[in-house]
């Protein structure tokens, strides 16, 4: 009875360990994007994209530049929290779309601070090295464009 449980419990084991060396880790992420809503808005940012299960990718970002508004331009920064949906998460074709949504903070000097609900199209190129360059499109605070490259794992977007 002893050996059976104790095959039971090396078999969970190694099963586990077989899953987390194919589960994505997190990777960080560099960003630059344009902000058009009140006022324009130019950031450079960085921050981490956690994979939460198979097709979902959070990104947790913080970016800071410069935002022109009533002919003067103010200090801005950002705050992001964006869960993405890829519809290829295994890198089975050339280019990756996903689906998101999620909070963005933006400060700007003088201004009050306030959260606005962010929804995103993000379309990921083929990977360049161990860098993967994306584009992506949205509304929050305005209509955001932006470019990303992302350190993601070779087998997952």
């Amino acid at each position: 009875m002893s050996v059976r449980v104790a095959a039971v419990v090396l078999l969970a084991l190694v099963a586990g360990a077989a899953r987390a060396q194919n589960a994505p880790l997190s990777y960080p992420e560099l960003r630059v994007d344009a902000i058009d809503g009140r006022g324009q808005t130019l950031q450079a940012g960085a921050g981490a994209t956690v994979p939460a299960g198979i097709y979902v990718r959070i990104a947790f970002d913080a970016a800071a530049g410069t935002t022109w508004r009533d002919d003067a331009a103010h200090a801005s920064g950002r705050g992001d929290v964006i869960a993405r949906f890829s519809l290829d998460p295994f890198r089975e074709v050339p280019l990756g779309l996903s689906l998101g949504g999620g909070v963005s903070v933006p400060v700007v000097q003088g201004d009050r601070t306030r959260p606005y609900a962010t929804v995103v199209l993000d379309l990921e190129g083929r990977r360049r090295g161990s860098w993967t360059p994306a584009v992506q499109v949205g509304l929050g605070g305005g209509v955001r464009v932006g470019f990303a490259i992302r350190r993601s794992p070779l087998r997952w977007r």
